[in-house]
C-alpha cells in the first residue's frame, strides 16, 4: 500500500468551490437581491448626470494667394496658432471661461428639493427668477435661500444660514420689487400664478463668478478629434443638460472671437505705430510744401534749367533710398525702447510689417512672441503653483530674458549697417549737391527745397502704403476656429442604469462565493474528506454525524438513529481491517491528536454496537490521566486498569459487566503517578495477553498521541488503530504529524474516523449514504426549525 501523500493536487479545485457555492445558495440569492436592491435605490435617487459634446477646427492660414492680403503682397500677414496643445490650454483657461460666463446669466442657481435628493433647476424652467445688484456691498455668496411663494405676488424668504435667515425670516415680500437687506440689493419675481401649487421646495443661491470660471474650467474636457484632423471636441458633465449647451456653445464663441482679437491686435499695432509716423511726416511734409509755394509765388517766372532737372532727379532717387533707411531707424528706436521698457510683447510690431526682411532678426521676434503666448496661456490658466508647471515656467521667462539680450545685440549690428548706408547716402547727397553750386542761387534754392519736399513725400508715401497693407491684411483677417458642431447632450453618464444592476449582479455573487472561498482558504481545520486527503494517506474507516441528541450513548437512542447506523459502518470496515482468523481477540485502539476530539465518545459506542452483534467485548479506559465516566452503562467503580498494573487489584476485580450483555468494562482507575510507566509494564503485556483469549473485541481507549507517547506504545500492539478526527476542530497540522508517524513506520493499520460530521457541509449533498430527508432512520423523522437550515 502506498504510504506516500502525493501533494501535486492540492491547487485550485473550481468543482469543490462550485458545490460549496450551490450548498450555500441562500446567502448568494440574498447577496444578489440586496445588491441588486441597492443598484436600484442608487439609480432611482442619483441625479442625473449627462456629458455635453460639441467640437470646432482650428483652421490653417490659406494658401499663398487665397485671400485678399496675399493677393495683394504675396503672403498672409497675420497667422493665427495653430498648435493644438496650445489650444486646448487656452480653451480651458479660466480668463477665457470667465469672458463666456460674462456672457451668460449664470449668476444664481435655482432648485427644487424632491423627497430625497436636491436637483438644480434650468433658469428657464424656475418658477421664479432672481434679479441683484452685482455692485452691493454685502452679496451673499454660496447660501442657499428657500423661496415660499404665499400668493401669486408674494412670498417669504428662509435659509439655514443663521446671520441670514434672522434678517429675512418673518417678512412678506413683493414679487418684482426691490428690496435692500444688509446692503445686498435683490428682487425676485414670481412667474405665474400656479406657483404656489408646486409641491417642492424652491431655493436658489447666488454664484461669485470667479469661483464659478474656476468649477467650469476644471470640469472641461478638451480633446483631439480621432483621425489626426485639426479639429478639438469639448466635452463637460453637468446636471442641467440645457445650461450645459448654452455655456459651450457661448463659450465656442468667446474662443472664436479671442481668436480673431489675437489674429487683429498685430495688425492694430501695426496701425497704430505707422499712424504715429505720419502725424510727425505729415507736419514736416506741410512745412516745406509751404515753403515751396511760397518760393514760387515770389518767383514765378523761375525755371529749372536741364542740367538742374538732371541734378533734382539724381538727388531725388538717393532720398528714396534714404527714406527707407530712416523708416528703418525710426523702427530699431521703437524697438529698442520696447524691449528695454519690459512691455507685453503681445503689442510688439512685427518687423516684416514694415518691409524689414532680416532673416536673423525675423526669427528671434517670431520665438520671442510665442514663448510669450506660451507664458500668457499658463499664467492665464491658473496653473502656475504646479511644481512641474512653475518649472516649466521658469524656463519660458529665462528664455524670453535670453531672446531679449540676443535681439538687443543683433540690433546692434543691424543699426550699425543701417548706419553706414545711411552716412553713404548723405555722402552721395552732398556729393550730387555740390554740383548745384554752378547753377544761380535761386535756381539751387529751388532745387533744395523740391528735394526735401521729396523727401517727405516720399516717406509719407511708404508709410501710406505699409498703411495700407496693413488695413487690407486686418480686412481680410478671418478667425482660424470654425464652430463644426453646436453642443448636445452625448450621453447620460451617471447613473448609468445597466452598468450599475449589472455591477451590483457581480458584486452579489462575488461577495458570498468570496467569502466561502476565504472561508475555505484561510481555515486551518479539518471541514472535509478532501481535506483529509489532501494531507494523509491513511484510509477513512467512516463517517459519524453529529450527535443531535443529549445523551452521548447509544445505549439510549434508537437502533435505527443513524449514528447506531454509523456505528454499524465502522464495525463493518473494522473487521476488512483486522485480521479474520478466530482463536484470539482482536484488539482495536481508538486516540487523537487532542483531547476534545470525540476518542471515549467513539470508543464507548462501538464497544456498544459491537457487543450487540453477540461478540464478547471488552472496553478498556486506557487513558488513565483522565479517568471517564461509565455510569451510562451501569458501571460506577472507581477500581480499574491503574490499580490492576500497579498490583493492587485482581483482573477479575477491576473488569465490571455493564448493563449490555455481552460488554465489559475496564476503568481506568485511581490517577497514577506514573501511567507512562505502568503501560510499559511487563504486568500490561500480560493482561493483553489475558484480554485476547477471554474476549473476541478489546477496545483501547488510549491518550491523545499528539500530546502524550503512551498511546503511540499501544498502537503498536493493536490489530486496528482507529485515529479520531473531528469535523472544524482537528487542525489540519494534526493530519500532517499522524502522517508522518506513519510514513515512517511507527504505527500501522491505521484508519481514520472522522466525527462529528455535518453532512451538509460535505460536497456530496444533504445525507449522502445515510439516508437523511429520506425517513429511513429515526432522525428523518424529526423536523428542523426553518431558522436552523441557514447555518454556514
Amino acid at each position: 500500500m502506498e504510504n506516500t501523500l502525493n501533494k501535486q493536487n492540492n491547487g485550485f479545485d473550481f468543482q469543490n468551490l462550485l458545490l460549496k457555492v450551490l450548498r450555500y445558495w441562500y446567502w448568494v440569492v440574498a447577496s444578489v437581491l440586496i445588491a441588486l436592491i441597492a443598484a436600484f435605490l442608487i439609480n432611482r435617487y442619483t441625479i442625473p448626470l449627462y456629458e455635453v459634446k460639441s467640437s470646432v477646427m482650428i483652421v490653417k492660414p490659406v494658401e499663398q494667394g487665397a485671400s485678399a492680403a496675399a493677393l495683394l503682397y504675396g503672403d498672409e500677414v497675420f497667422e493665427g496658432s495653430r498648435d493644438l496643445t496650445n489650444e486646448s490650454v487656452l480653451l480651458k483657461t479660466k480668463s477665457l471661461v470667465k469672458q463666456t460666463l460674462n456672457k451668460l446669466e449664470f449668476e444664481v442657481s435655482y432648485y427644487q428639493q424632491g423627497n430625497v435628493k436636491l436637483t438644480e433647476v434650468y433658469k428657464a424652467l424656475s418658477p421664479f427668477v432672481v434679479h441683484f445688484d452685482s455692485s452691493s456691498l454685502n452679496i451673499p455668496y454660496g447660501i442657499l435661500f428657500k423661496v415660499t411663494p404665499i400668493s401669486s405676488t408674494e412670498y417669504t424668504l428662509s435659509t439655514e444660514n443663521s446671520h441670514w435667515n434672522n434678517l429675512v425670516i418673518g417678512k412678506r415680500y413683493k414679487s418684482g420689487r426691490n428690496y435692500s437687506i444688509d446692503k445686498f440689493t435683490f428682487s425676485i419675481s414670481l412667474k405665474n400664478s400656479g406657483v404656489t401649487d408646486v409641491p417642492n421646495e424652491l431655493l436658489f443661491s447666488i454664484n461669485k463668478t470667479e469661483d464659478l470660471a474656476g468649477a467650469y474650467a476644471s470640469r472641461l474636457d478638451i480633446s483631439q478629434m480621432p483621425g489626426g484632423a485639426s479639429a478639438l471636441v469639448l466635452k463637460i458633465s453637468g446636471t442641467t443638460p440645457e445650461k450645459e449647451k448654452e455655456f459651450l456653445n457661448a463659450h465656442m464663441e468667446t474662443y472664436r472671437l479671442n481668436n480673431l482679437y489675437i489674429k487683429n491686435s498685430n495688425a492694430i499695432n501695426t496701425l497704430d505705430f505707422i499712424d504715429e509716423q505720419l502725424q510727425q511726416i505729415s507736419d514736416s511734409l506741410y512745412f516745406i510744401e509751404s515753403r515751396l509755394e511760397s518760393f514760387k509765388k515770389d518767383n514765378s517766372r523761375l525755371d529749372v534749367s536741364s542740367e538742374g532737372n538732371k541734378f533734382a532727379q539724381q538727388i531725388q532717387t538717393l532720398e528714396e533710398e534714404k527714406a527707407l533707411l530712416l523708416v528703418n531707424d525710426k523702427y530699431y528706436n521703437y524697438l529698442r525702447n520696447y524691449l528695454q521698457q519690459g512691455k507685453t510683447l503681445d503689442q510688439l510690431v512685427i518687423p516684416s510689417n514694415l518691409g524689414i526682411n532680416d532673416p536673423i532678426l525675423n526669427g528671434l521676434i517670431s520665438n520671442i512672441v510665442q514663448l510669450q503666448g506660451e507664458i500668457e496661456v499658463i499664467n492665464k490658466n491658473d496653473i502656475g503653483s504646479n511644481p512641474i508647471v512653475a518649472n516649466e515656467l521658469k524656463v519660458k521667462r529665462q528664455q524670453v530674458a535670453e531672446l531679449t539680450r540676443s535681439i538687443l545685440e543683433n540690433l546692434k549690428s543691424i543699426e550699425a549697417a543701417n548706419n553706414i548706408a545711411l552716412r553713404d547716402l548723405n555722402r552721395r547727397i552732398g556729393e550730387a549737391s555740390s554740383q548745384l553750386q554752378r547753377l544761380p542761387t535761386a535756381e539751387r534754392k529751388l532745387i533744395n527745397i523740391q528735394r526735401l519736399y521729396s523727401l517727405s513725400e516720399n516717406l509719407y508715401v511708404f508709410l501710406m502704403e505699409k498703411r495700407a497693407e496693413a488695413g487690407i491684411a486686418k480686412a481680410a483677417n478671418t478667425s482660424d476656429v470654425t464652430i463644426l458642431s453646436e453642443a448636445a447632450v452625448s450621453a447620460q453618464t451617471a447613473p448609468n442604469t445597466s452598468k450599475n444592476y449589472i455591477t451590483a449582479l457581480l458584486l452579489g455573487l462575488a461577495i458570498p462565493v468570496g467569502f466561502i472561498f476565504g472561508k475555505d482558504f484561510f481555515n486551518n481545520k479539518v471541514n472535509s474528506l478532501e481535506d483529509i486527503n489532501r494531507n494523509t494517506t491513511l484510509p477513512v474507516l467512516g463517517m459519524v454525524g453529529h450527535n443531535k441528541k443529549g445523551s452521548a450513548s447509544l445505549i439510549d437512542q434508537s437502533p435505527k438513529s443513524a449514528l447506531a447506523e454509523a456505528f454499524r459502518t465502522v464495525r463493518s470496515n473494522l473487521r476488512f481491517m483486522s485480521n479474520a482468523e478466530n482463536g484470539s481477540g482482536k484488539i482495536f485502539v481508538v486516540t487523537s491528536s487532542i483531547s476534545g476530539e470525540g476518542k471515549t465518545f467513539s470508543a464507548k459506542n462501538l464497544a456498544y454496537i459491537i457487543s450487540i452483534s453477540g461478540e464478547r467485548t471488552l472496553l478498556v479506559n486506557a487513558d488513565m490521566r483522565k479517568p471517564n465516566n461509565n455510569t451510562d452503562y451501569g458501571v460506577s467503580s472507581t477500581i480499574g486498569l491503574s490499580n490492576y498494573l500497579a498490583g493492587y487489584a485482581k483482573l477479575e476485580d477491576v473488569i465490571h459487566q455493564s448493563i449490555q450483555e455481552h460488554l465489559h468494562i475496564l476503568p481506568s482507575g485511581d490517577i497514577p503517578p506514573n501511567p507512562s510507566e505502568l503501560l510499559l509494564n511487563k504486568r500490561m503485556e500480560d493482561l493483553i495477553n489475558k484480554l485476547r483469549n477471554s474476549y473476541d473485541y478489546i477496545i483501547l481507549d488510549t491518550p491523545p498521541v499528539g500530546i502524550l507517547s503512551d498511546g503511540l506504545e499501544l498502537m503498536q500492539i493493536a490489530d486496528a488503530n482507529i485515529y479520531m478526527v473531528r469535523q472544524d476542530y482537528t487542525m489540519k497540522s494534526f493530519l500532517a504529524n499522524i502522517q508522518q508517524q506513519y510514513e515512517s513506520g511507527k504505527i500501522r493499520n491505521t484508519a481514520i474516523l472522522f466525527n462529528d460530521v455535518d453532512y451538509r457541509k460535505l460536497n456530496y449533498g444533504y445525507g449522502y449514504g445515510y439516508g437523511y430527508g429520506y425517513g429511513y432512520y429515526a432522525d428523518d423523522l424529526e423536523h428542523q426549525p426553518w431558522w436552523k437550515k441557514f447555518k454556514f
